[in-house]
């Protein structure tokens, strides 16, 4: 019969040996590595290339900005404007991101998302609905004149009586200087229609 002292200590000694064991063999994982090989070799398989730019600091990217009371587009029937009745659709902004890519010229190229929704009103016939959306690059400052602003436009196909049809852009056209910095702003512009 086993005292419980020993085999309390069988235990410990165990857990002891598991330990350093696999701290052994952990430490002979990285003996004689100089560094980072761009090679990974799996299970004998042949070594799988691994690009040093999956590892790098992600681009950094200028904030993102909505524009006050550009979030929202109601197109009405003429005459019948904020009645009802003579609502033609409803378009929304609702989300938005952006992802930086270094330039050869030590500038970055921004890869812009925007989605929304467009619903249709009860005076709607169907067809295509073309959303205007302004991008501007903008400096920061006061009253500061934009680096570059265009206005994208979103063709949407929408049915009469449908329900809403969601919308996406992704846009990769805007890039900031080297050293500048800038934020997004964005939103719906009507032009002359307001």
């Amino acid at each position: 019969m086993i005292s419980a002292f020993q085999a309390v200590t069988d235990i410990k000694l165990r857990t002891f040996f598991a330990v350093g064991m696999c701290a052994a063999a952990l430490a002979g994982c990285g003996g004689g590595a100089d560094g980072v090989t761009g090679k990974i070799i799996s299970g004998g398989q042949k070594p799988i290339e691994i690009s040093p730019e999956t590892f790098a600091a992600p681009v950094p990217c200028p904030p993102l900005q909505l524009k006050t009371n550009t979030y929202l587009i109601s197109n009405y029937v003429r005459g019948k404007q904020d009645e009802p009745e003579g609502l033609l659709y409803q378009a929304t902004i609702e989300d938005w991101a952006v992802t930086c890519t270094n330039e050869a010229d030590g500038g970055r190229r921004m890869k812009l998302g925007f989605s929304g929704d467009v619903t249709p009103g009860p005076a709607w016939k169907g067809g295509e609905v073309v959303l205007p959306l302004r991008v501007a690059v903008v400096p920061g400052g006061d009253k500061p004149k934009p680096l570059s602003s265009e206005v994208l436009t979103v063709p949407v196909t929408l049915g009469a009586g449908a329900p809403s049809e969601k919308w996406t852009l992704i846009e990769e056209k805007f890039t900031i200087p080297a050293g500048a910095s800038v934020k997004v702003v964005f939103g719906f512009d009507e032009g002359r229609r307001r």
